[in-house]
């Protein structure tokens, strides 16, 4: 059951005076970590997640949420248990439909493979640039230590069609303003590329944006590719605000990276310390 964007907006856009886009590019990276604090997040469902009922003759599948949807997802205060055992605080998910609107602050990166025969995640933090030096983590364990390009090189394969390829997928992190509050958006595969393709044309901080879905198809796999529209520019008072926000975001990020990187100095002169012993 792929849902279709119901409508479209107008992709015509109004000149933003060049005072404004030069300080948007003070903050906004044009091509493009770490991050202690927990953003309320964005997701968005690419195929059906579908429930069966009765056996046999019996068995029905039921779509309980279709591709295309929306939600937002906030950390409560009530504490749960997680996987190992562990008491954390609960993520409250609220859906909100087919399209959202909102501003794109700024966007990160990355790296992320998930291995199915061992359901072991690796990835790394999230960085900014491709000269960073960053670790690669799995089960909570640095396993490399490169820029994004070198540990890409790592994890290289050739596929059946003879075509050299890596396991680390590269995803972006977008920062959204909506409704009032910054949010966390995770894209990869067709909708980052979506984003990318889109991105490329214009400044995104200068605009609203409304993002939705259409429906995608290779041969029997069916999802739904987010969208990017531009729905109007943004007003003056609203450009202020936005940057304001996205030096606050820049600011939060150098401050963050100057702790990771000071911490990783110690542990490293503290493995010093003890092998010199």
């Amino acid at each position: 059951m792929q849902k279709k964007v119901a409508s479209k907006k107008s992709t015509a856009l109004a000149v933003v005076d060049d005072k404004s886009m030069e300080a948007l590019r003070e903050f906004y990276p044009v091509e493009t970590g770490y991050q202690a604090i927990l953003l309320p997040r964005l997701s968005f469902v690419s195929q059906d997640k579908t429930e069966e009922s009765g056996t046999g003759k019996n068995k029905k599948i039921t779509v309980v949420t279709a591709a295309g949807t929306f939600f937002t997802e906030r950390q409560g205060e009530n504490e749960v248990e997680n996987a190992e055992g562990k008491m954390v605080k609960e993520w409250l998910k609220e859906e909100i439909g087919e399209s959202i609107e909102g501003i794109i602050l700024y966007n990160r990166k990355q790296l992320k493979y998930y291995d199915q025969k061992t359901e072991e995640f690796t990835s790394s933090p999230v960085y900014d640039t491709e000269d960073e030096v960053i670790p690669l983590w799995k089960d909570k364990v640095e396993v490399a230590r490169g820029t994004p390009k070198e540990l890409k090189a790592k994890y290289q394969y050739t596929d059946a069609e003879g075509k050299v390829k890596t396991r680390l997928e590269e995803n972006r992190i977008l920062y959204i303003l909506y409704e009032g509050e910054v949010h966390q958006l995770n894209l990869r595969g067709s909708s980052m590329f979506s984003f990318l393709t889109w991105s490329k044309k214009l400044m995104p901080p200068a605009y609203l944006t409304e993002m939705s879905s259409e429906p995608m198809q290779k041969g029997d796999i069916a999802w739904n590719k987010m969208t990017f529209t531009v729905v109007r520019p943004l007003t003056k008072k609203e450009m202020e605000d936005v940057i304001a926000k996205g030096k606050e975001i820049k600011t939060g990020i150098a401050i963050q990276k100057a702790a990771f990187a000071s911490n990783t100095a110690e542990v490293i002169k503290a493995d010093k310390k003890f092998n010199d012993f």
